[in-house]
């Protein structure tokens, strides 16, 4: 847990000290009528009191650093502050202790052994080194204490009605036994504490040393990712003009504008083209992944006819489903509200579902593509008669450039289509999902929230 998470923490013990004292103390005087110097008490309380909402209101949102190896002066600065403000919260409440104490009986009150709580805080809040001195402090403070009484240094206030007329501090085997003993304690917790306390640092400090350089190397792993996105979308870019111009070269050649070619040349040609087709395709796919990256999907944003969006994107495939001979239906019922939504993104995604159902049908199958309106969103859903999928390939199916071993066998793609169907559907606020069983087919869900046309989302 954070270092100053343990500073307040102490703070809000410290209240419930302050009350159980006040409560002690009211008792003592009222119930049990015992003479103590109980104007000296109240003025210790309040003293505690006071001390202690000084801390509270030092340590409101302020965190320090967990350990000594920082490198900036801010990180230092902290590490020291958060030091101080341990060592003066121990150091009042030792003097606040070693007054209440006193006016109560000084080593006859049992509660003596309140000083070995002030080891645990100094465990908790201080180096080895730090808690050294305090259980040195804190011995010290003990020894002080019976003695300045026995010496009549200090005034004693003996409590006849606890001890009648047998007065302890006469006895000094009492005097030096009852420090003694709590310096042993004080040693033994000590010794004990500081070898724990060098254990749990030193891994601390490996931790914290590790964390930094963990964080070095992701932000270079993010700069080289940054760079790599940029590389790529800067060369598919400048690929395309190429390509388009092949493209309209092999168009001409295939067309007879340059000549007569022999069938198996314009066999060649036709391969070349389609070729190069799957290339631009595949430069589409990767130039828009890093638009959607860089959440720029979000930037033209408009009121939307989701369901002239969708059967724009249908019409598409009308014809290439004729010629695969795949019956291909469509469905919409009731009236749709608008939506807030980029309609050419959402064309992208209609569009690559449609044309996957109808890449992945075999001859004779179906593909059947509805909308409804679920409450507060409007659910589309592409459902085919093809190949499907298992489990595991539903687990990875929307991750950038994966392609199931089976689907990388008969059918050409990228691996990039779905992944962007993802982020835009993502960035329209709403979800798509799929379910599947190989053999039988696939059904992908699309669910795109109405009402947000006050509030259009921003790049």
């Amino acid at each position: 847990m954070a270092f100053s998470y343990h500073l307040r923490l102490f703070v809000k013990a410290r209240w419930m000290a302050i009350l159980m004292s006040l409560a002690g103390v009211l008792v003592s005087q009222y119930i049990f009528e015992l003479c103590f110097a109980y104007k000296w008490l109240y003025v210790t309380i309040g003293a505690m009191a006071a001390y202690n909402l000084g801390f509270w209101r030092v340590l409101r949102g302020v965190d320090f650093h967990e350990s000594q190896l920082c490198e900036t002066d801010e990180c230092q600065e902290g590490w020291r502050l958060g030091r101080v403000i341990a060592w003066l919260q121990i150091l009042f409440d030792l003097i606040a202790l070693f007054s209440l104490l006193h006016f109560t009986g000084g080593l006859e009150n049992p509660f003596v052994i309140f000083f070995m709580l002030h080891m645990v805080m100094a465990t908790i809040l201080l180096e080895p080194i730090g808690t050294v001195l305090v259980a040195l402090i804190i011995t010290a403070f003990v020894f002080a204490l019976g003695f300045a009484e026995q010496f009549e240094i200090l005034e004693h206030y003996h409590q006849h009605k606890i001890y009648g007329d047998f007065e302890p501090l006469t006895h000094w085997l009492f005097v030096l036994g009852i420090p003694s003993i709590i310096f042993v304690m004080n040693l033994c917790l000590t010794a004990l504490t500081f070898f724990m306390m060098r254990a749990i640092n030193q891994r601390r400090d490996t931790i914290i040393v590790l964390s930094k350089e963990l964080e070095e190397n992701n932000r270079k792993l993010v700069l080289l990712d940054n760079r790599r996105k940029q590389t790529m979308a800067v060369v598919s870019h400048d690929m395309k003009s190429p390509i388009d111009a092949v493209s309209s070269y092999l168009i001409m050649m295939q067309e007879g504008y340059l000549g007569d070619f022999t069938e198996k040349q314009i066999e060649i040609i036709k391969k070349s083209h389609s070729r190069l087709k799957r290339l631009r395709e595949f430069i589409s796919d990767v130039l828009d992944w890093q638009t959607i990256e860089r959440g720029e999907v979000q930037q033209q944003m408009g009121p939307t006819q989701l369901i002239d969006v969708l059967k724009d994107a249908f019409n598409e495939y009308v014809d290439v489903a004729i010629q695969k001979n795949v019956q291909l239906s469509f469905s919409a019922q009731g009236e749709f509200p608008m939506v807030v939504a980029d309609g050419r993104r959402l064309f992208q995604v209609f569009d690559n579902l449609i044309s996957n159902a109808v890449k992945y049908t075999l001859s004779g199958g179906t593909v059947d593509v509805t909308a409804e309106l679920k409450g507060s969103n409007v659910l589309v859903q592409v459902t085919d008669s093809g190949i499907g999928m298992d489990e595991e390939e539903l687990s990875h199916l929307f991750e950038d450039f994966y392609r199931s071993p089976k689907v990388k066998k008969k059918f050409d793609g990228t691996g990039l289509g779905l992944a962007v169907v993802e982020r835009i559907v993502r960035a329209h606020h709403g979800l798509v999902w799929a379910e599947s069983t190989p053999n039988e087919g696939t059904s992908f869900f699309v669910s795109i929230p109405v009402g947000r046309m006050s509030q259009p989302p921003r790049g």
